[in-house]
């Protein structure tokens, strides 16, 4: 992603070591942030025997040794966007940039992420274009280059900044959106560009028997909630999408640009966020990975170093985080280079490791959590039935026994964190089907329910009901449905009481 809006300039700084000198009395103790030898010494060695791709974005000129032996996934900057490769009319023109990296990569055996098809950003001569040009595109850049690109980024950045939960204002995100004026977004009479540009890609995958994924994919959409607390409406947007339109979308881009902004900060419910989409029964990949050195006062040492630790333990908590991507090699040759966000220093080839790189490959070699099995991207992704699988990552283990009720039962399993937790409460028909369900907890004393999806709610503490939606009341004998939410304070103890209709 690159955007002149988003970009700040710094003043010159000097770079922290990553071996720090302390003195103890008279003796002197050498401190290094790179870990012990790890099992794999590669990235993609290591993401691979994790179960994950680790991959980079790149340019033809950057084609250096190192993106093949650290890399397995390869993401264009610049070369397949609308500008690069667009013609007015939705034909192709000046391919040859995209083409020596897909064929670059074919020959590392590396997956390409397609990047990017429909922006309101660099949209070049398909600025203004109507929706039929837009699907012009679409087919004519999805069979260029067919299975051999395992994800396209379809729609991009279709959220406003700022947390306002918003679709944008700009080219192409508010094309009639609401058609037939009744106020619902989401029904089949309206036209939607975010919908019908899935739905012409997911036609041209299966038509050419494609082994290629979707994705929908933008920023700051990372945690549940932002700085202070406050919900992620930015996130919250994006998950009420890609739950409408799911039988469109396989997968979910977390572009991950963190910096001081008070909505990217790295947030302690980003695993939480993670796991929320993956419940929809989508991939789950963090695509343009950097961190600013501001969050870590600076300090492009062990402090940068535990924020990469941070996410990528988040992703391999999650079994359907199945990829990470940073967005660049070194520092110098970032489009953030100022923030000093990436695994590497130097150029041209020539590059040295950081202390962000040592913890990255540390957390990789440590593996998924064990609550969590892994599962290997495949080379050639299958596409998914059209309708929602059933999550297939195992559960953990409940902290509640299910509730004796003759329609329904209920479990709680939580993730907490100091002053703070996650619910995922799994809802389990009984031996016969049920069209409806609720579900009733009450919380300990100074909890409260700050977010809530897949269920209406009543009530944000004590007593709280939870029901079903339009898309999960029925459940068939035997089956079971899943809603979670989000809180403040400690949740111990909960005791669910379903009932069903």
């Amino acid at each position: 992603m690159t955007s002149d809006l988003r970009q700040r300039k710094k003043a010159a700084r000097i770079a922290l070591p990553t071996a720090v000198l302390l003195l103890i009395g008279s003796a002197v103790v050498v401190q290094s942030s790179a870990p012990a030898a790890a099992a794999e010494t590669t990235l993609r060695a290591a993401a691979a025997k994790a179960g994950l791709f680790f991959g980079v974005a790149a340019s033809p000129n950057r084609l250096y040794p190192i993106v093949g032996q650290e890399f397995s996934q390869l993401t264009p900057e610049n070369d397949m966007k609308p500008d690069r490769i667009a013609t007015s009319s939705g034909g192709l023109q000046n391919t040859s940039g995209a083409d020596t990296l897909v064929n670059h990569a074919q020959s590392n055996n590396m997956l390409v992420r397609g990047h990017t098809l429909v922006w309101h950003s660099q949209a070049g001569a398909l600025q203004g274009a109507s929706q039929a040009t837009l699907n012009t595109f679409i087919g004519n850049a999805i069979n260029r280059w067919g299975s051999r690109i395992a994800y396209w980024d379809v729609v991009n950045e279709a959220l406003e900044d700022n947390n306002t939960g918003r679709r944008r204002n700009q080219w192409p995100h508010t094309m009639n959106r609401d058609a037939n004026g009744d106020g619902d977004f989401f029904d089949a009479g309206d036209t939607d560009v975010i919908r019908d540009s899935f739905i012409r890609a997911k036609q041209v995958v299966q038509a050419g028997g494609l082994t290629t994924k979707l994705c929908i994919n933008d920023y700051d959409v990372d945690g549940l909630t932002v700085q202070g607390g406050t919900p992620n409406r930015k996130a919250d947007a994006l998950y009420d999408i890609v739950r409408n339109y799911r039988q469109y979308i396989d997968c979910v881009g977390f572009q991950a640009h963190f910096n001081d902004n008070p909505n990217s900060i790295i947030t302690n419910d980003l695993q939480a966020n993670i796991q929320r989409f993956a419940d929809l029964g989508v991939e789950v990949h963090i695509t343009e990975l950097d961190i600013d050195d501001d969050l870590s006062n600076n300090d492009i040492g062990t402090g940068q170093a535990e924020n990469y630790r941070k996410v990528v333990r988040a992703c391999l908590n999650v079994a359907q985080c199945t990829g990470i991507t940073v967005w660049g090699i070194s520092d110098s040759e970032s489009w953030r280079s100022s923030e000093r966000g990436l695994l590497f220093t130097g150029g041209n080839g020539s590059y040295q490791k950081k202390a962000a790189y040592h913890a990255v490959l540390d957390e990789l070699n440590k593996g998924r959590n064990p609550t969590a099995p892994p599962t290997t991207p495949p080379v050639t992704p299958t596409v998914p039935p059209t309708t929602p699988p059933v999550d297939p990552t195992t559960p953990p283990p409940p902290t509640t026994p299910p509730n004796p009720t003759t329609g329904c039962s209920a479990t709680v399993s939580l993730d907490s964190w100091t002053g703070g937790f996650v619910a995922t409460v799994r809802v389990t028909a009984g031996s016969a089907p049920i069209s409806g369900w609720s579900v009733q907890l009450t919380l300990p004393s100074g909890a409260s329910v700050t977010n809530t999806w897949n269920a209406n709610r009543t009530g944000t503490s004590g007593t709280v009901r939870f029901s079903n939606v339009s898309y999960n009341g029925s459940v068939n004998a035997g089956q079971y449905t899943e809603f979670g939410f989000q809180g403040v304070g400690t949740a111990t103890g909960l005791t669910p009481v379903c009932t069903a209709s």
